[in-house]
């Protein structure tokens, strides 16, 4: 299933209108294509059965079962990796339930970590750890992200800030050295993504965190991660993306060790005068 992903993601921009339409139901709800035959999934998008036969054929599979096949596969895997840390299994009642969440989120970190490039994820640190200005947006339930992860830079000597919507944006004109975080999990913020066009037009590198890699935020990134895993349960997306947040702030210490020692203690030191009043 995720060559499937990456399929529909390199031939999405050429697709039809109808086409595109196909492409993101199987992207976030691939239990419609494992469940129902070719016609009730074109009824449910308002397309014909053979708009669904052509997405498989423009995908290069023989017709609309192969497909299926595939489709059923990733589902019924997907629900073993759940049932092996749920208590509807035998052998994991033994286990205390907090085990056996933390447990299924390390499947899911596991899972998606094999999606990401390893050029991409060291282009993503190198453009970090030589900037001069990162900002970084998350709205309603991507807040925590993005502000998780301005800290964690800030504590590492990066010149990072926090988009705020009640703030000025302060989007200078800049250049690589000027570097906008972009947290986008459906439902998509309108706001961000006209932050992100702004910032885009004035040059800075943008990088997407999403949920897909045909996401709104696609049109924009000069690099884009997709997190795969959990379609529309944030709860399960959120520990994901944390670690991988974790691996970036590890790749630019790694980078810059004796600015890093620096940064974390200057503000241990200020953390104490603030705790004790030195």
């Amino acid at each position: 299933m995720d060559d499937l992903f990456k399929k529909v993601e390199r031939s999405y921009d050429d697709l039809s209108k109808g086409l595109k339409k196909v492409a993101t139901l199987l992207l976030e709800e691939p239990t419609a294509f494992a469940a129902n035959p070719a016609k009730k999934v074109g009824e449910s998008l308002g397309v014909s059965e053979s708009m669904i036969t052509r997405f498989c054929l423009t995908l290069g599979y023989e017709g609309y079962s192969q497909l299926q096949k595939e489709v059923r596969e990733y589902v019924f895997n997907q629900k073993r990796n759940f049932e092996e840390y749920s208590l509807s299994n035998e052998d994991d009642k033994e286990r205390p339930f907090h085990e056996q969440v933390m447990l299924h989120d390390q499947v899911n970190i596991q899972s998606t970590s094999k999606n990401i490039g390893e050029d991409q994820f060291n282009e993503a640190v190198t453009y970090l750890t030589n900037a001069e200005h990162v900002l970084i947006s998350g709205l309603r339930y991507n807040f925590s992200m993005a502000h998780w992860l301005t800290y964690a830079l800030q504590s590492i000597g990066t010149n990072a800030k926090l988009y705020r919507p009640d703030l000025d944006a302060h989007l200078e004109f800049g250049s690589q050295k000027h570097v906008f975080i972009v947290f986008s999990f459906h439902a998509y913020s309108t706001e961000t993504l006209m932050l992100a066009e702004e910032a885009k037009r004035r040059g800075w590198v943008i990088i997407g965190i999403t949920d897909s890699g045909i996401a709104p935020i696609s049109n924009y990134a000069d690099i884009l991660f997709p997190v795969y895993f959990s379609k529309g349960n944030h709860s399960e997306t959120a520990p994901i993306v944390f670690s991988f947040m974790n691996a970036l702030v590890s790749g630019i210490s790694l980078q810059e060790p004796e600015r890093t020692r620096q940064s974390k203690l200057k503000m241990e030191e200020k953390r104490l005068k603030q705790t004790f009043k030195l």
